[in-house]
């Protein structure tokens, strides 16, 4: 009889007898393993109660004198958000996206892994089951590594976030510390950046495309991948409407929207070259990691709106300068299989015509008439008006098919005008223009080229090039000093100084080597005379004009030669501004500054500015020269702005060869310094004078401040005690009497005020062939000057007393 129980028996070799002990062990192992892990984790787990103090890196910002935001530096482009400051649609949003049942869980969610789960299998897919917290412990603590030690550890460090912090804490963290794209750290930053807004101006589609970019930054693109975006927002928004935060209407309202992004960064449109400079500041003072990490909230001195008129200034002067010189041809042409119709240039997204904006434009067409153009999506005609500047009959002869080149936006007067486009081209020379407040010094704009992307380096601040006559006020101010007065004369005729060799002499000229004879020290400065300069500056001593110069902020070495008086010497704008500054604030020198106070994000003041002031001048000085200056504008080189209503004062510079073009001058409050040139040194371009190259763009900026309101029409200088006004024969300083056809009001010290009249005799020297023929030329070798006065007392006894009254 078999025993069946003997069947029932395997051997000891059996396979499945072996399972039955390896198995439990393995088992055990595998629960051992996990629990070291687990324990480990726990040992090395970090202290998530830290969170409390956690800072994360920062954006520096840089706010101009109202407030607003114009630039801003960081490691991660980050903007923190409290609490509070999260709008339900936004919270909404990510919730629905990321982690619907974020305010029932404990941190894990067994239903959404299961639901994920679930989802994979059937579509074969890897939708994750993160919680917002695990996604938060995952970005704090970990790596991205997909192993059991990561997940042990994520679950650990979930528990523990959700025991020390409440949701609406973790919300705000999660909103806060993010990345979402293109170099946008939290909800806050990728708002500003793609849609130009703060989070609380979030539309529906918006947050909810900024929740959708949540799950992979680095796919989800709004300019890159728009498709995509959209496809995910659309997926929010469904989601949000599955969870009952939004209603029929508006998902199907907000289905149906663009993706409209910002067409720039809307806190860096204005001020490159200012903030580059602060931020230069900034790195020197507290270091690289302070500048990118910590938030700094920088307070500055730049006013938006004199900054946005300084560089539409300049815009203007250095492209009508550049449009003399005429068309250098289209940027570059389109290659073979590159079709005019399908090819997509830099900048046009988001782009929105408006007047004066610049944008690059493929020519589809072109004919003796008109070119077609496209910009974008648009088609644009450009007819022979738009190419006006260029000097060509037919606008075919500029413009071919496949021509890629600038093109403006110009937009007429009225509501219902209409928008045309002109043919553009980048300038090649450069510029700066510097604006400051005279009575404190503060910077209120400050432009250092054409165009930062360009060329980072900030000629405004940087650029060391010679003044030319904008020097001479310095010269004048010295003289004043000295006891000379306005109305004092110089005998404008070649002069030369002699050197050790011949050749070591130095004979200066005036423009064009024309001269003017008797001249007052107002016409000379007025009408800009080198030799009468020159003249001066010797006769006051070169020493004394160094003093005066460097008192009134002028930082730089003064060479001591008498083409110092010319402005040889090289300055900066913001230097040259500085010193100009000094005689509209009544001789008193403010040093330009452009940072009023530096707090870190928790509106600690690490510094504020404190005013640097010194004395310069006497304030009847300081009137008597502005006054001069004022003249300048009224009836000499810088006539063309004499029309604006209110008191200007200024000074025109022009460099030999017209390499440096110059207008420094201000008004009652501001003080403006335009200067153009080639950073190499070579000619603007022939007769390019500082009247004609800079004072336009000196001028327009004046122009813009009235029209803005920044700057008051019918402003006036004050006239300081100690300084009478009387009328004086123009051309002599002498007071006006009979015959005298030619009368201004003149500025003098109490007391220097002249006594002798002008009369019959006066009238008579004037109406001699040499005066009337003024100027006068350079003399042949040979010739004498002109010497038919037939009494010279009257001349000689004028001279005297002026030499008597300053001590000789």
């Amino acid at each position: 009889m078999r025993d069946d129980r003997d069947e029932l028996d395997e051997p000891a070799t059996s396979p499945r007898r072996w399972l039955r002990f390896v198995v439990p062990l393995l088992i055990v192992v595998a629960l051992g393993a996990l629990a070291g892990i687990a324990v480990a984790a726990v040992i090395h787990m970090p202290r998530v109660d830290s969170l409390a103090d956690f800072t994360p890196a920062l954006i520096t910002s840089l706010r101009d004198s109202e407030g607003g935001v114009f630039a801003t530096y960081a490691s991660e482009r980050r903007i923190m958000l409290s609490e509070d400051e999260i709008p339900d649609v936004l919270r909404q949003a990510v919730l629905s996206a990321e982690d619907s049942n974020f305010f029932q869980h404990g941190g894990i969610d067994p239903e959404g892994v299961l639901r994920a789960a679930l989802r994979n299998m059937a579509k074969g897919t890897r939708i994750g089951g993160s919680t917002l917290t695990m996604q938060l412990a995952r970005k704090l603590y970990l790596t991205p590594e997909k192993t059991w030690r990561r997940k042990i550890e994520e679950a650990l460090l979930t528990v523990e976030i959700e025991k020390n912090f409440t949701k609406q804490q973790i919300l705000t963290l999660y909103c806060n510390l993010m990345y979402l794209g293109h170099g946008n750290y939290g909800m806050a930053a990728a708002a500003r950046s793609y849609f130009g807004k703060s989070v609380g101006e979030l539309t529906v589609p918006e947050a909810a495309t900024l929740a959708g970019i949540l799950q992979r930054p680095g796919s989800y693109s709004p300019y890159r991948r728009p498709d995509l975006v959209l496809k995910r927002r659309d997926y929010v928004l469904g989601r949000m409407l599955e969870e009952g935060y939004i209603d029929r209407a508006t998902y199907e309202q907000a289905i149906a929207s663009a993706l409209e992004l910002a067409p720039a960064r809307a806190d860096e449109a204005i001020g490159a070259y200012f903030a580059e400079d602060v931020r230069r500041y900034l790195e020197e003072r507290y270091g690289t990691e302070t500048l990118l990490q910590r938030g700094l909230q920088v307070h500055t001195t730049l006013d938006p709106r004199v900054q946005a008129a300084a560089e539409e200034a300049l815009r203007y002067g250095l492209t009508r300068l550049d449009h003399r010189r005429g068309w250098r041809g289209p940027i570059r042409r389109l290659g073979e299989g590159e079709a005019p119709e399908s090819v997509e240039l830099p900048g046009w997204r988001g782009l929105v015509p408006e007047d004066g904006l610049w944008a690059q434009g493929i020519v589809l067409s072109s004919d003796g008439r008109e070119a077609r153009v496209r910009i974008g999506e648009t088609i644009w005609t450009l007819d022979r008006d738009g190419v006006s500047w260029a000097r060509k009959e037919r606008v075919d002869d500029l413009l071919a098919r496949g021509d890629v080149a600038w093109f403006r936006f110009e937009t007429g007067e009225g509501e219902n005008a209409e928008t045309v486009l002109r043919l553009e081209q980048e300038p090649l020379l450069e510029g700066a223009v510097v604006v400051l407040d005279s009575a404190t010094g503060a910077v209120r704009a400050m432009v250092g080229g054409w165009n930062f992307g360009r060329s980072q380096f900030n000629r405004a601040s940087q650029a060391m090039r010679q003044t030319g006559s904008a020097f001479k006020p310095f010269v004048y101010g010295a003289a004043l000093e000295m006891g000379y007065t306005p109305a004092d004369t110089i005998f404008d005729a070649p002069v030369v100084f002699p050197g050790a060799t011949v050749d070591a002499s130095y004979s200066p000229r005036n423009f064009y080597r024309r001269y003017f004879g008797i001249v007052t020290l107002r016409e000379a400065l007025e009408h800009s005379y080198n030799v009468s300069a020159v003249k001066l500056a010797s006769m006051v001593g070169l020493d004394r004009v160094i003093d005066f110069a460097h008192r009134a902020g002028i930082t730089s070495d003064l060479p001591p030669y008498p083409s110092l008086a010319l402005g040889v010497a090289d300055l900066t704008p913001l230097e040259l501004a500085g010193a100009y500054a000094s005689i509209a604030n009544q001789g008193i020198h403010m040093e330009p500054y452009l940072i009023d106070s530096v707090e870190d994000p928790a509106g600690n003041v690490l510094e504020r500015h404190a005013p640097r002031a010194q004395k310069a001048m006497e304030p009847q000085i300081a009137y008597l020269l502005t006054h001069i200056l004022e003249g300048v504008i009224d009836r000499g080189t810088g006539a063309s702005a004499a029309r604006l209503p209110l008191d200007l004062a200024g000074k025109t510079g022009t460099q030999d060869r017209f390499t440096d073009a110059w207008f420094a001058g201000f008004t009652p409050r501001l003080t403006i310094v335009a200067w153009v040139g080639y950073d190499e040194k070579k000619s603007i371009g022939y007769n390019m004078t500082g009247a004609e190259a800079a004072l336009p763009i000196w001028k327009r900026v004046v122009e813009d401040g009235l029209a803005q309101g920044w700057i008051a029409e019918g402003e006036t200088f004050a006239v300081p005690p100690g300084v009478t006004m009387i009328p004086v024969e123009a051309h002599t300083g002498l007071l006006p009497g009979s015959g005298a056809t030619s009368v201004i009001d003149e500025a003098f010290l109490d007391g220097t005020q002249p006594t002798q009249q002008f009369d019959a005799h006066w009238a008579r020297v004037m109406q001699l062939p040499w005066y009337q023929q003024r100027p006068f030329y350079l003399p042949k070798d040979g010739e004498a000057m002109p010497d038919d006065i037939d009494d010279w007392g009257p001349v000689r006894a004028a001279w005297a007393e002026k030499e008597a009254r300053r001590g000789g």
